[in-house]
């Protein structure tokens, strides 16, 4: 049932023009600006293929990699929310190996584990989604068995590829050539730092800065794979980079614009706060020569072993917040986290965001009753309304009770921007952390 959402909601959306992305050009791979008001990389992040699973793992150690009918059951499903929502890109990492690639490439998968990986392929390309995956970290995240059998490639870190050898690189590219040759996928994500660097005096010596190392490894690749596959999307990341809230200094931010002339699209995600503070995101998105985004400020990561009834917490009026200010400074890109959508406080969250991107000139409260009428189908304006209260108290009710500076004193670090619900790593369920000091205190639990 339709219905007039001005009249319902009393509120008039804003209608300004946002700004276009400053000094950025398209390379070969990019998506092409969209009208104005609408995000131009509206990327559904599904994280590790189970991130998005219906049924707990509820005795399995994060990230789960077993690829069966339910993680392509949950997968599908969210693809069907994203590609409602407006999202057009949808982000995979261990669709083939979440730790260990083997040296014989082909055996890095069965046959139904293919015919698997195929299908999902196929059902974000029937709803209209490029497919940008994480087939390992830039020298590192995957390579661990490849290091077992070649140790002449070792380096301090125990993960890392050496980056002066030719044949740790050709490793490197083999892996992503066997993803491209086997398999339609749309392009790559890029990411650098998760297992550390390298730290041998050759390296230290060559790039004694952190920030200089992860942009040349993650540009040499880059370039590798925008010569060989020019009509792919090339999205990296800054995660790990430097230290939140900190920014660039100008050296480092030298090499950042150099790598942004490689890539589609450079995100600071944010699990901390940014690193780029956001007095900063003017001035920073207009240098890059690529799009720029973040992860939308708040996003719950799914609690992987947990039952997916188990939480309720939507976040939408604190991601819209974030995402207008991110427009507004010239960011044209969100990296947003999904999840189950067998919970529906995260069902939610994932929808609304995708509207969100898609019409950021409109009122939370908009959006807010055009994704529930979507999902729900309420029967008339009171039931929708009810639904939007609902929504609106339970995200409320938590979040105005944080206390930052209690955070801050507990964490030694900003209010986080990826809440965990529980542990993450473990073999049982875990209670819920979220619920707990430094969030919440007696009187924050009660209500």
């Amino acid at each position: 049932m339709e219905m007039n959402r001005r009249q319902f909601m009393g509120v008039t959306s804003a209608a300004g023009a946002g700004l276009l992305l400053g000094g950025a050009s398209l390379a070969p791979g990019a998506l092409a600006e969209d009208a104005t008001g609408k995000y131009t990389y509206r990327l559904a992040f599904d994280i590790w293929i189970n991130d998005v699973r219906n049924d707990a793992a509820t005795l399995e150690n994060w990230p789960y990699g077993e690829l069966d009918d339910k993680t392509v059951d949950g997968i599908v499903r969210s693809l069907d929310v994203q590609s409602e929502s407006g999202y057009n890109l949808v982000d995979l990492a261990g669709l083939w190996t979440t730790y260990g690639w083997p040296v014989d490439l082909d055996k890095v998968v069965d046959r139904d584990r293919q015919r698997r990986i195929h299908q999902i392929l196929k059902a974000a390309h029937e709803r209209k989604m490029k497919v940008v995956v994480f087939p390992s970290g830039v020298l590192n995240w995957g390579m661990d068995d490849i290091l077992k059998a070649h140790p002449e490639l070792q380096t301090d870190n125990k993960h890392e590829l050496n980056p002066f050898k030719e044949e740790s690189w050709q490793w490197q590219y083999k892996i992503f050539d066997w993803a491209a040759e086997n398999y339609d996928i749309d392009g790559y994500h890029l990411e650098a730092a998760d297992q550390g660097r390298c730290k041998t005096p050759e390296c230290m010596e060559k790039w004694p800065d952190n920030v200089a190392y992860y942009c040349y490894v993650t540009g040499k690749l880059a370039d590798y794979l925008r010569k060989k596959y020019p009509g792919k999307i090339l999205v990296t990341t800054v995660q790990g980079f430097s230290t939140w809230g900190k920014g660039f200094n100008d050296e480092q931010m030298g090499h950042v614009i150099e790598l942004s002339k490689r890539v589609d699209c450079l995100f600071d995600q944010g699990h901390r706060g940014t690193y780029v503070p956001q007095s900063g995101w003017r001035a920073f998105a207009q240098k890059l020569q690529c799009a720029f985004g973040t992860s939308g400020g708040i996003w719950v990561y799914p609690p992987q072993r947990w039952e997916r009834d188990r939480w309720f917490l939507p976040y939408v009026s604190q991601t819209a917040k974030h995402m207008k200010d991110l427009y507004d400074a010239g960011g044209r890109a969100v990296m947003y986290y999904q999840g189950p959508v067998e919970n529906p406080s995260t069902e939610v969250n994932m929808a609304f965001g995708g509207r969100m991107m898609n019409a950021i000139n409109k009122s939370v409260e908009d959006v807010l009753a055009e994704t529930l009428e979507h999902l729900y189908k309420p029967k008339n304006s009171a039931a929708l309304h009810k639904l939007v209260e609902i929504y609106e108290k339970a995200e409320s009710v938590y979040f105005d009770q944080w206390n930052p500076d209690k955070i801050m004193e507990a964490h030694k670090a900003p209010r986080p921007g990826e809440l965990h619900l529980m542990d993450l790593f473990g073999a049982t369920p875990g209670g819920p952390i979220y619920l707990m000091e430094p969030y919440l205190d007696t009187n924050g639990r009660l209500q």
